[in-house]
């Protein structure tokens, strides 16, 4: 790719908001009440007026509508709005691409990355959707049992377990860091309740090869971005933090997942080799870090 054609280096993440962060279904308020207190938190974090803010992306399907939230924040234009659908890890730096992708291609001047979570006012975000019937991806996977997150992903990481010789004591390690990091995290829901080798060992099983402390605890709250051009970031009140490698990925369907494919779907474009298989690849999009704070895209 010619330099032309890259945004590495030309958007830099201006600011970071965040609410408190609750248990499903604990959150005092509503969803959209929580999206504008993080983009307002965000905007103060950039020392930006909230009225400069002129596009909205987001990702896994949020309910806020960015209609609604520029209404409500008193923005005089909104020029650009993106929702990348589904996702709930890899669609966040998905979101943080597209937000980036319309700055440096001037649809926008200042965008915010959001995501809002009350699990009370809807739904548990991991269980199924309410209703007898199902269509679409849903109708090839609901009937056998696919359903949520463990229970799509179960097959695909019980074969690379099998395929590479990966213990069930290196899934043990990773929930044991993240709860070793947590107990630092002042905002973190499990500061203070620290796991231990033997109470993971003891947990249930939500399915194999996933015991419970594997999985999401889909907590409510929000977290907001602010995205702004490079060259403007430098007189904002805080160091700009800019692109490094963007990539976003995700499966195409379970089924994509758990099979080997020789060649490729011809229709396809989005498929690529990786390591002798097929699998299907989202656009190449951003991740972030800034050197004091972890990323609140993170479910």
């Amino acid at each position: 790719m010619t330099a032309s054609r890259t945004i590495r280096g030309r958007v830099a993440i201006a600011g970071i908001g965040e609410t408190a962060y609750y248990k499903h279904g604990r959150a005092p308020e509503s969803e959209f009440a929580l999206a504008l207190q993080a983009i307002l938190r965000a905007c103060e974090d950039a020392g930006i007026d909230p009225r400069r803010v002129d596009g909205f992306a987001s990702y896994s399907n949020d309910r806020n509508d960015p209609s609604r939230l520029a209404a409500a924040l008193g923005l005089p234009e909104l020029r650009f709005s993106n929702m990348q659908w589904g996702g709930g890890g890899g669609g966040g730096s998905a979101a943080v691409g597209n937000a980036a992708a319309a700055i440096a291609a001037g649809y926008a001047d200042c965008v915010v990355v959001f995501r809002a979570l009350a699990q009370g006012q809807f739904q548990r975000f991991g269980a199924a959707p309410p209703g007898g019937t199902v269509s679409g991806e849903a109708a090839l996977t609901f009937p056998y049992g696919l359903i949520s997150p463990a229970q799509r992903f179960a097959m695909r990481v019980m074969r690379f377990m099998h395929d590479h010789g990966v213990r069930q004591e290196a899934q043990r390690a990773i929930a044991l860091a993240c709860y070793h990091h947590a107990q630092a995290n002042p905002r973190a829901i499990m500061r203070g309740r620290p796991l231990t080798p033997e109470a993971y060992d003891a947990s249930r099983w939500i399915v194999e090869p996933f015991r419970l402390f594997d999985c999401c605890m889909e907590n409510d709250g929000a977290a907001a971005l602010v995205l702004v051009a490079a060259e403007r970031a430098r007189d904002l009140r805080r160091p700009p933090t800019c692109w490094a490698s963007p990539r976003a990925r995700s499966t195409a369907t379970p089924r994509a997942a758990t099979t080997r494919r020789p060649t490729p779907p011809r229709a396809s474009p989005r498929w690529r080799p990786i390591s002798g298989r097929w699998r299907a690849s989202a656009p190449r999009t951003c991740t972030w870090s800034r050197a004091t704070r972890t990323s609140p895209a993170a479910c």
